[in-house]
């Protein structure tokens, strides 16, 4: 079974960080990954074209590369379908699962937006529903780590929300409830431990990769990283390893 290279990265927010990750892209000679994740809110207030040229400089840089995408809180909603039609070459993860192939090795993605311990306000006016959906979901990407692990030699988590607090520090303590939830970590890392998790949203966090009980946590921001994130991984039914780096502009 071979090392599998991942690119990750979230929170370009269309064009207000698109520089950035332009110049980031263009440091990443020599490493060519197998895999491109878009951990969520890559455009700015549903504006579904500006993901165009995101995607554009990822196969221009990438080609034929898997690229897999999760929703964020600007990815909205009601243009989930959208997004879906408009980009049917990514691979949209919405509280699902797939399994990728790379050099004889079985790759898990479990993909989901994530869950929140508070709604925002505009959720709690709006969107109120999404109390019962956060307080659930843990739960059911739980079912689904459980379910891809028959088949996968290595599982990776994407949520676009913070599944721990440790890679939130830096942010306001008191917004802590609004950056992700700590269900996540001790339902889904704690209890099934996927091999990697990687999320967003916590743009101003100083603490970006940890490990909770051997599971390697990657806080992919672009504003907290100030670059893609590269990851290499070896499957854990051989020798673990990680090698997680930034690519900086």
């Amino acid at each position: 079974m071979s090392i599998v290279r991942i690119c990750a990265v979230g929170d370009v927010h269309g064009k207000r960080y698109f520089s950035v990750f332009q110049a980031s892209l263009r440091t990443l000679v020599g490493f060519k990954p197998d895999v491109f994740i878009f951990a969520g809110d890559m455009v700015d207030e549903g504006r579904v074209d500006d993901l165009e040229y995101i995607v554009n400089e990822v196969r221009s840089k990438c080609p034929g590369v898997p690229i897999i995408a999760v929703f964020g809180n600007e990815e909205y909603h009601e243009l989930e379908g959208t997004f879906i039609k408009q980009y049917p070459e990514i691979i949209w993860l919405n509280d699902s699962v797939s399994l990728i192939a790379v050099r004889g090795t079985r790759v898990g993605f479990v993909g989901t937006r994530g869950a929140l311990e508070k709604l925002t306000f505009w959720q709690r006016r709006h969107k109120p529903e999404l109390e019962v959906v956060y307080r659930r979901r843990p739960h059911l990407i739980k079912n689904l780590v459980n379910e891809v692990r028959r088949h996968a030699d290595i599982i990776v988590l994407v949520t676009h929300y913070a599944p721990t607090m440790i890679t939130v520090r830096g942010e306001p303590e008191k917004i802590y409830p609004y950056m992700g939830s700590r269900d996540m970590e001790r339902v889904v890392i704690k209890e099934v431990k996927p091999d990697i998790v990687i999320h967003a949203h916590a743009h101003n966090a100083r603490i970006t990769e940890a490990v909770i009980d051997s599971v390697k946590i990657y806080n992919v921001s672009l504003p907290a990283k100030k670059g893609i994130t590269t990851i290499e991984v070896t499957p854990r039914k051989s020798i673990l390893s990680f090698l997680g780096q930034t690519a900086k502009s």
